[in-house]
């Protein structure tokens, strides 16, 4: 024992030594702790084993004891009257071990740490011997072994290649101060942009990079991660030697390299340089085998890159770097592969039907033509006789699309966010501000094309008429499409949309902040002015540091084409508004999934929609029982006999807010009166203009052009000037009770009386959507049945009369 005993004190001794375990000790990862204990074991004399480990749920390593491997007692698992060969047993219950716990900032601390053994310790030179020290000098034996016909096949290569030229290197020292070199604090948008720009760092050196270590949140956001040299650590066979075969012996260059960048989130959502190291401990590359590290090989073979915008892609050559001859291979039988060049085409398909679903989707499409005569559905295909697009809509679509069709919003949100199915939808806003579906597609295609073909066909399906205004999301595409089909017709994008996509492109801002996802949605919706939302927007860009954001910055340049406040003098029928547009989303995602049969999809989409219907039908009901308001005030009873229960209570609420504004006669221009009007709590000031003669009435918040609805500030200007009635004009028609009370002519644009003498197909075509509209309301009751098949007789009789005195006989013309 006097050896071990001499081992001891050695230990003891060592109490100074920066290669000694101590308590409250911190490392990066728990593998830089094991080499650190494993380095220390190997100068004691012993080996060491990974024991327990204890991991959360989404596997990040909690805590992990490493032993001695002298630890426990090891026995053979059968009776040793039964074995054949005893399994020798080394292990003598050493208590010795090293214990890390994760901390509050991602790192390991060294919570206990034993140094005492209860065995000999191996002499220093005998160490190599030990297990854990065996794959280290084993890897570098093997690089050593292998380099010669490594370098010979690299040769070969570049000559089959066709040759290469000079490539000029940079020292590491010379680059230290270019701005593509990697420096603390340097900021990133996101941690793959920060992998890209170390990359091109090392491609100017002449090293290879590999994704290390990463450290995520709970919810998958990135808190941390390091990219390192491609020598960094020791690598080598699992098995020993003895077990491997010859030629089979893995070969390592892996020489221990620190050289590293490693990331942090921020506060601001961006990723921040944190650590750098740059200096190797290895030679670089050269000319000759540049074009063979891994990171590079891409950007070496194919000198272009895909830019997507918007689901656009289009190829750009990448610029030239005048301090950097780019290496290029001369490949005489071609260097892009199939697999890279479809990623160039222009117009490339991201989903395509499964084995079945067409044939599923043309027997729903018939099947549905059967029970509703005036449903209406086409199928696009293209120049490979590939179905690209399937639309339809039914009877009562086309119905609700001639009462509320003056705003839609074009839906690609299912599509672009991977549901399942590629569902888009042409929908918009009741008179009880209820979602109203009018028609739905299936998109299997993205081009321009297909949406040019898409928007055609909703526009015949609907007799030709145009939306006042369509609201999408940003995309170059449907906006090509939207500007060469629908002239008459104002394109904007939808608020609700930028706030989706902004969840994607900023979620690590998200994540980080509790208060940015309410001061992103006040930039959204509640500016009145661009004026205001540039003031809000430099805030928010301030608060959160996000001065810098490229996503941003394009979103705030555009902001004319998206903006709510920008685009206030255009009626939207409050379309901006999340919570109709996320109800219905959470609802028809659940059907979506590509698991799930088509046609049972179909089925449950029919559910969803028909259940959106009967609420429509409630509401109604509810409107026509709620004809008596019992008010002080004669407006408010006013708008209650006009206004459907849902808009009377935005009106209320107004009138309410009326009453706590402050007015001030701002003077007079000919007969249209000025006035002054600020609300409790917000020193902006509102003009309001107010012509008595005509009974026009503006407002600079312009709340009635955008909602339909007047504003608080007109109503008190009203109270002031003793007007206790609102002109009947400030009532829309889409907003009122008798909303589906209307002019067929007037609702769906139908033949005029020219148009009626020009042919028998386009007479027939105006008849068919007119009594369409007209059975489709008498279908939903059986009075209203029964009262049309008691009219058709006589309206038989009527028309056999009409051609019977017609002199010239039939038109056919």
């Amino acid at each position: 024992m006097a050896e071990l005993a001499g081992s001891d004190t050695f230990v003891g001794n060592a109490d100074d030594a920066n290669w000694m375990p101590k308590v409250d000790m911190e490392f990066k990862t728990d593998e830089e702790a094991y080499q650190f204990y494993n380095n220390y074991a190997k100068v004691v004399g012993f080996s060491v084993r990974k024991a327990w480990i204890n991991r959360r749920a989404s596997g990040v390593v909690i805590s992990r004891t490493y032993v001695c491997h002298k630890e426990g007692y090891q026995g053979n698992r059968r009776d040793e009257s039964e074995v054949k060969k005893p399994r020798q047993n080394e292990r003598t219950g050493c208590l010795a071990h090293l214990t890390i716990k994760i901390t509050e900032n991602g790192t390991y601390r060294i919570s206990e740490f034993h140094p005492m053994h209860n065995h000999e310790l191996v002499a220093p030179g005998k160490a190599h011997a030990l297990k854990s020290h065996r794959v280290a000098k084993r890897s570098r034996a093997a690089v050593a072994g292998m380099m010669a016909s490594q370098k010979a096949k690299i040769e070969y290569l570049v000559r089959q290649a066709g040759g290469y030229r000079q490539v000029r290197f940079f020292s590491v020292e010379d680059a230290a101060n270019k701005s593509w070199a990697p420096k603390v604090d340097m900021e990133f948008e996101n941690d793959e942009k920060a992998y890209q720009f170390y990359n091109e760092y090392a491609r100017r050196i002449g090293f290879d990079v590999r994704k290390a270590w990463i450290n995520r949140k709970a919810s998958g956001v990135i808190i941390s991660r390091t990219y390192v040299c491609y020598k960094e650590g020791f690598h080598g066979n699992k098995k020993n030697e003895s077990q491997v075969q010859q030629h089979r012996l893995r070969s390592s260059e892996r020489t221990g390299c620190h050289a590293r960048m490693t990331i942090k989130l921020a506060k601001n959502g961006r990723y921040r340089v944190s650590e750098f190291y740059w200096d190797h401990n290895h030679e670089f590359v050269t000319a000759r085998t540049a074009h063979t590290l891994k990171s590079h090989r891409t950007a070496n073979r194919a000198r272009f890159h895909v830019v997507d915008y918007e689901d656009d892609s289009r190829v750009e050559p990448i610029a030239k770097d005048e301090n950097l001859s780019e290496l290029t291979v001369a490949n005489q039988q071609g260097d892009l592969l199939p697999s890279h060049c479809k990623n160039y085409l222009h117009a490339k398909r991201k989903d395509t039907p499964k084995p079945g679903d067409v044939g599923a989707m043309l027997q729903y499409l018939q099947g549905r033509q059967v029970d509703d005569p005036a449903f209406y559905y086409a199928i696009h295909l293209d120049s490979e006789d590939q179905v690209t697009c399937f639309f339809w809509r039914d009877g009562r679509s086309a119905v609700d699309y001639g009462y509320f069709g003056d705003v839609v919003c074009f839906d690609t949100s299912y599509k672009i966010n991977n549901y399942g199915r590629p569902l888009a939808l042409f929908y918009g806003v009741n008179h009880h501000k209820q979602i109203v579906v009018f028609g739905t597609a299936l998109m299997y295609d993205d081009t321009e094309e297909c949406f040019k073909w898409l928007f055609e066909t909703f526009k015949s399906a609907m007799n030709g008429k145009e939306p006042n205004v369509v609201l999408t999301d940003q995309n170059m595409a449907i906006t090509n499409a939207l500007d060469l089909v629908w002239h008459g017709t104002k394109h904007r994008g939808c608020a609700w949309h930028m706030y989706q996509n902004a969840t994607k492109y900023l979620a690590q801002v998200f994540q980080g902040s509790r208060t940015f996802a309410s001061d992103f949605r006040k930039c959204l919706y509640d500016c009145e002015d661009d004026e205001e939302f540039a003031s809000e927007w430099i805030k928010m860009l301030e608060k959160y540091d996000l001065k810098e954001n490229i996503w941003l910055k394009k979103l705030f340049e555009e902001r004319d084409n998206w903006s709510v406040a920008c685009g206030r003098g255009m009626f939207c029928a409050d379309m901006s508004s999340t919570q109709r547009t996320e109800s219905l989303s959470s609802m028809l995602k659940e059907h979506l999934r590509q698991e799930n049969d088509l046609l049972q999809f179909l089925g449950n989409y029919e559910r969803v929609l028909y259940g959106r219907r009967y609420e429509e039908l409630l509401a109604d009901h509810h409107a026509t029982e709620s004809n008596s308001l019992v008010a002080s005030s004669r407006m408010l009873r006013q708008a209650a006999n006009i206004y459907t229960p849902a808009v009377f209570d935005i009106f209320q609420k107004e009138f309410e807010l009326s009453l706590d504004c402050m007015v001030y006669n701002a003077g007079m221009v000919e007969t249209t009166y000025e006035y002054k009007v600020t609300s409790e709590g917000s020193l902006k000031v509102h003009l309001v203009r107010l012509n008595p003669l005509d009974g026009t009435l503006v407002c600079s918040c312009k709340k009635f052009e955008f909602v339909g609805i007047q504003c608080r500030h007109v109503l008190k200007a009203l109270d002031v000037t003793n007007i206790k009635e609102l002109p009947l004009r400030y009532f829309l028609k889409r907003w009122r009770k008798d909303a589906k009370v209307i002019s067929l002519r007037d609702m769906h644009g139908l033949a005029t009386d020219n148009e009626l003498k020009s042919t028998r197909v386009k007479r027939f075509s105006s008849l068919c959507h007119i009594f369409s509209i007209i059975t489709s309301k008498a279908a939903e009751t059986v009075e209203g049945c029964k009262f049309i098949e008691s009219q058709s007789d006589q309206l038989l009789v009527s028309v056999y009369q009409i051609l019977q005195t017609q002199l010239e006989g039939p038109q056919f013309a």
